[in-house]
């Protein structure tokens, strides 16, 4: 099943307790960079979780890549690279485990995990138990990028990373939407980041989408991404 749409939202509501997450509708075109920002609590891993079918999605609809994601998951999630802070890892070294994911990608590219590793400066022979927290940071990144996804949900990406990793990150994810064929959803509180990379944002707060659209237009000339989430009641 084709679709031109890399994802399509009709009236989602997803409970959890006393929480609701509630998008009526919401289109995502390949070729852009989408910033999902709001608060703690707001939605936004809820949101990709469900976008990448860990999560079911009732009532409302979610399409990926055509499909639903949780009643397909084999057939997106080979083609949609997810990574979270607290993603579980193998407990082997780097190299071995890499070269274990790739037999589940028919579109694993090996010159590029190794470039990643290289530009995340990441030792192949490392344990995966004895990284620290942002080594484990970028060596999810790896695996979530080096299949080449034609859509990449990054869930807080820049955990425990410094200055020059958060750029090297912001570097990656830049040149894998390159392609037109390709798009990148980043949910991080680092809003500078966002607001520099992010071609659109969705804005969620409380469980509902408060604004949506193109970066530029929303946050305006004279202020920044904080200061707009601020006006709008959703820092």
């Amino acid at each position: 099943m084709e679709t031109t749409e890399l994802i399509v939202v009709n009236g989602l509501r997803i409970r959890r307790g006393a929480f609701t997450l509630d998008i009526p509708n919401w289109r995502v075109e390949p070729g852009q960079v989408i910033g999902v920002v709001g608060p703690n609590g707001a939605g936004k891993t809820t949101l990709l979780e469900a976008l990448a079918g860990l999560r079911p999605a009732a009532p409302g609809q979610i399409r990926v890549f055509g499909r639903n994601p949780w009643r397909s998951p084999v057939e997106v999630r080979s083609a949609l690279g997810f990574m979270s802070d607290d993603m579980p890892l193998f407990g082997m070294r780097i190299a071995p485990m890499l070269k274990m994911i790739s037999g589940y990608y028919s579109t694993w590219d090996a010159g590029l995990a190794e470039e990643l590793l290289a530009r995340f400066e990441l030792d192949p022979r490392q344990h995966v138990d004895r990284l620290s927290r942002g080594q484990g940071t970028r060596i999810r990144l790896v695996t979530a990028l080096a299949f080449r996804p034609r859509l990449v949900l990054l869930d807080e990406p820049a955990a425990g990373l410094d200055l020059s990793g958060r750029r090297a990150l912001l570097e990656s994810v830049l040149e894998v939407v390159r392609d037109p064929e390709r798009s990148v959803l980043v949910s991080s509180h680092l809003l500078r980041d966002v607001e520099r990379i992010a071609d659109r944002l969705i804005v969620i707060h409380e469980g509902r989408v408060v604004r949506e659209g193109p970066t530029d237009e929303l946050v305006g000339e004279g202020r920044t991404l904080e200061e707009a989430l601020l006006e709008w009641g959703a820092a």
